[in-house]
């Protein structure tokens, strides 16, 4: 068995958002081996790993699960309803009754009272604290004041401080930096809320989540201009799990990428190539808009249909993606890798786990059942349109073989018993895997974590 010299890792059960950042199933004391998981790690065969696998077992794969007027409805009550999600254009008025100082406060004082490290391996002091405190630039916001509207420019990292500086909970951990909140792709509108002392950094609010933007990466324009942009009605949808941007018709000019999900204005398509519109960051630093070019093959016209097809094609296109926590390194967490996947049929589920646990039409309250209980629960939710959450992690229900529950998530990895104690198995990825995976662990297996199902139909 192959291990590896990482002195931390991430367990199962944290599966990387913000909001769950600092969640460990227990302190880890000193360094322990980690372990290489197996490719069909939680009893996977070698044909589960396409679509067509599941296609094949579900009773109906192209009976349309939501129409595109209910997943209006639905995305409707998700904002406005249980306040999920949000539109950045209301924010005028809300605003005004936002406590937005004693939010950024809130954030600094938790902050700052973890015992959190630097990338060199030392406890981030009073001083860097009070450096991060002065470039919040806390006694320049202005309550009520109406927020300025942009497009990201270039994929944006959201932090929860206003720098590039990472806190660690542990000695060397710099692959879970605790500031990255999430990030924004090109094309993404946001308002702009707050600016740093040093203006290198604007505080943003999305439709998904609010956080600290480099300013270059945001260009400000018109509210109607941005407003304009983001309701197209004639967009193109990504549906790879990364498309490339090019800024000429031969696309040799590389301009950024996009992840799954993303909604960009189409302006045409021809001979295997769409064309597209942008956002740029004209010479004076204004917002401009500039046709750019796709693979035809890298996107679709309008969202998919919402099928369990389409599902799990988009689902299983990620596999074996490479994790990142908040979104760092250009990848996703297990709950960004969950609202790609259904952006690409029209619905705009919240940005963390917790939030995505809330958002089902169907919601079954699994915390104080037992193994036998889930199991008959599970066998009477839909596949496909389900989500399964724990705490700290959500996953995506792809149904039952020989009476074993499936899932496809993007996990860090599981804890599992060898030679009488526990070891854990990197994976770093997005994986399907049965739930009795950590099942001889301390914390138990997915199944006896499993908290909460969600059926989004």
């Amino acid at each position: 068995m192959k291990t590896f010299s990482l002195v931390v890792f991430l367990l199962l059960s944290s599966c990387g958002w913000a909001q769950e950042a600092g969640t460990r199933a227990y302190e880890i004391k000193a360094p322990q081996p980690v372990y290489e998981a197996p490719a069909l790690a939680g009893h996977i065969l070698r044909v589960m790993k396409t679509a067509g696998f599941w296609i094949g077992r579900h009773p109906a794969p192209d009976a349309v699960i939501m129409s595109p007027d209910r997943i209006d409805r639905f995305n409707s009550s998700l904002r406005n309803d249980k306040k999920l999600t949000k539109d950045i254009f209301s924010l005028v008025d809300n605003l005004k009754t936002e406590s937005l100082l004693a939010d950024l406060e809130k954030t600094l004082s938790d902050i700052s009272a973890k015992y959190y490290y630097t990338a060199s391996g030392v406890k981030a002091d009073a001083d860097f604290m009070d450096r991060v405190r002065r470039n919040m630039n806390l006694s320049g916001v202005v309550m009520g004041q109406a927020p300025r509207y942009g497009l990201v420019v270039h994929f944006a990292a959201q932090r929860s401080l206003p720098t590039r500086e990472g806190l660690y909970e542990e000695k060397g951990d710099v692959d879970f930096d605790q500031l990255q909140n999430s990030a924004l792709d090109v094309g993404t509108p946001v308002a702009v809320v707050h600016t740093s002392a040093d203006g290198l950094w604007y505080y943003v609010m999305s439709g998904l989540s609010d956080g600290w933007v480099e300013a270059k990466n945001i260009a400000l324009g018109d509210v109607n201009q941005v407003k304009e942009y983001a309701g197209d009605n004639d967009f193109v949808v990504v549906i790879k799990p990364k498309a490339d941007i090019f800024l000429n018709e031969s696309m040799t000019s590389f301009y950024d990428y996009v992840r799954m999900g993303t909604r960009l204005p189409l302006s045409g398509v021809d001979d295997g190539r769409v064309t597209v519109n942008v956002p740029v960051m004209d010479t004076d630093g204004s917002l401009a808009v500039k046709q750019a070019y796709m693979n035809a093959e890298d996107v679709n016209t309008g969202f998919l249909p919402f099928t369990a097809r389409n599902i799990y094609k988009q689902a299983l296109m990620m596999l074996n993606q490479p994790y990142g926590w908040g979104d760092m390194y250009g990848e996703q967490d297990c709950s960004r890798f969950v609202e790609m996947v259904f952006a690409t049929v029209g619905l705009k589920l919240p940005r963390d786990s917790k939030d995505q646990m809330q958002a089902g039409h169907d919601i079954v309250d699994l915390e104080d059942q037992d193994e036998d209980a889930k199991m008959a629960a599970l066998a009477k939710v839909p596949f496909a349109d389900t989500l399964l959450g724990m705490k700290g992690h959500i996953m995506l229900y792809l149904g039952m073989v020989d009476g074993k529950p499936y899932a496809i998530h993007d996990t860090t990895g599981y804890m599992k018993r060898v030679d009488g104690r526990e070891v854990k198995y990197a994976v770093d990825r997005v994986i399907i895997s049965d739930l009795s995976l950590g099942a001889d662990s301390r914390k138990g297996s997915l199944l006896k974590r499993l908290t909460r199902l969600v059926s989004l139909d």
